[in-house]
């Protein structure tokens, strides 16, 4: 009984936050809108700031439906393949009999490694039961990382060379064995999550279905681990990414740089014709590999989980780098996306209307929409606790984010409820009626990331320096931190 009693006030603490913060919501939009009349209203402002909310709508509505439409004619008559959580329909690529009688042929699992050594143990003891597939690189350690690694039985190449983990990863398939026809790249700080940690496949299934298909490369779901306030909003953002992003793309989707699994032969040619940057390294090699007619799906059937950035600061650092990649890999392979898009429309949208248009191209007018919306906010908070100190305007109605935040609770509710696992939604449900923020706020890194880049290009400096390509870094030269980007 006192168990019982227990889960309850559990479930009913994880309900109350989320409750509360609505609750606080709604006394803001109520206050808000009995006091917006006096600012002026204007359509255009409205629209403008707004604008956010409009583009993540519609491009959830098309994803959504995308999905369904890529999935729907799957069956289940091949084991645990079945249409969740994949963006093809793999049963359709491989005969009932023949995934039941052919064995996974070999694989590697391969890492590049640099001053790992206060997370060595971690790390084998997370891939001791896949050690005997593990190859590492080091990419010029200057810790004892080698010699623990070493001394422990696991095989690590170290030549001294820093190359970049996609330099690093190229010289690495060249050790491998020549049976090998199948590497998975991951980060040495991932867990490939077991059948009782979600995932509904082990890895050996994974990589038999992945051989079967002929694809290039195969995707599987990404998850944050737990772990405080900033890792809620980052487990959603996740959730969303994964199984509405990549499960809408069919067979054009995008590998990850936490973990991707590879065709060896197609990995060796995309890397031949890499920049080798470590900026969008896993976008690059999507993009070379799509432009020459290969395919790449997404099967959430296997989970992998890693640790978020943890403090803002680390955070804001990483997607400064993420958009800094991926405006870079976008002008630098135009000519390859322009060639991935005409493969099918929904590829034209992803890449040409979507990153193209609404991400890249749309940035300015959506930074204005953020600077709407925020004076919108504080022309709100002025009117409800600061006695109307400062001045009114139409441009600065409380109006525009009362309307801007409960579009976008409504659009995260759904988004809750068709997108996340259930067995998650627990975690990210309390940071739901807040995700308006969090999109806000992604418009700074972005504008930064972007700025990086051209500030490169035109004067051989960054706005600021991510934690990707330090100076303070022995690996980065003065010519790689100048074009290494």
């Amino acid at each position: 009984m006192r168990g019982r009693h227990r889960m309850k006030v559990q479930r009913l603490w994880s309900v109350l936050p989320p409750l509360a913060v609505c609750g606080l919501l709604a006394g803001w939009i109520a206050l808000s809108l009995s006091t917006a009349h006096a600012f002026g209203f204007s359509i255009f402002f409205f629209a403008l700031a707004n604008l956010i909310v409009y583009t993540d709508a519609l491009d959830f509505a098309m994803r959504l439906y995308m999905r369904r439409r890529h999935t729907a004619t799957a069956g289940s008559s091949l084991g645990n393949i079945a249409g969740g959580n994949m963006s093809i329909n793999l049963a359709a690529l491989i005969p009932p009999p023949t995934a039941r009688m052919l064995p996974a042929s070999p694989y590697a699992i391969i890492a590049s490694v640099y001053n790992l050594e206060e997370e060595v143990d971690a790390f084998m003891s997370t891939f001791a039961a896949q050690r005997d597939r593990v190859w590492l690189i080091s990419d010029g350690s200057t810790d004892n990382t080698v010699m623990r690694l070493r001394q422990a039985g696991w095989r690590c190449i170290d030549d001294g060379a820093n190359r970049r983990k996609p330099g690093a990863i190229r010289r690495l398939l060249e050790e491998l064995p020549a049976q090998v026809e199948t590497v998975v790249v991951i980060d040495p700080d991932v867990r490939i999550r077991g059948l009782d940690e979600g995932s509904s496949i082990d890895v050996e299934q994974f990589v038999r279905d992945f051989q079967q298909s002929g694809a290039a490369a195969a995707c599987p779901r990404i998850m944050i681990e737990p772990d405080g306030f900033l890792a809620r909003f980052q487990a959603f953002e996740y959730a969303l990414a994964f199984r509405v992003g990549r499960e809408s793309l069919a067979d054009f989707s995008i590998t990850s740089g936490g973990v991707s699994f590879y065709r060896r032969e197609a990995l060796t040619r995309a890397l031949r014709q890499h920049s080798l940057s470590v900026y969008a390294e896993d976008l690059e090699n999507a993009v070379i590999l799509l432009s020459h007619g290969e395919r790449i799906y997404y099967d959430g059937r296997l989970v992998v989980s890693t640790e978020g950035p943890g403090s803002l600061r680390r955070w804001f650092s990483q997607r400064v780098g993420w958009y800094h990649g991926l405006i870079k890999v976008y002008f630098e392979r135009f000519s390859d996306i322009l060639r991935i898009s005409r493969r099918s429309p929904f590829a034209a949208y992803h890449y040409l209307v979507y990153v193209g248009g609404l991400s890249i191209t749309l940035h300015v007018v959506k930074m204005l929409s953020a600077s709407l919306l925020l004076l919108s906010f504080l022309s709100g908070l002025d009117v409800l606790l600061l006695d109307d100190i400062g001045p009114r305007s139409s441009f600065a109605n409380p109006e525009y984010f009362v309307a801007a935040l409960s579009s976008y609770l409504a659009l995260g509710v759904i988004a809750l409820f068709s997108s996340v696992p259930k067995e998650e939604r627990a975690y990210t449900a309390p940071i739901v009626p807040l995700y308006l923020c969090y999109a806000i706020l992604h418009i700074v890194p972005i504008t930064i990331g972007f700025g990086n880049f051209f500030a490169l290009k035109l004067f051989g400096r960054r706005i600021y320096q991510d934690h990707y390509e330090s100076p303070a870094d022995p690996r980065v030269t003065a010519a790689t931190a100048k074009w290494a980007v």
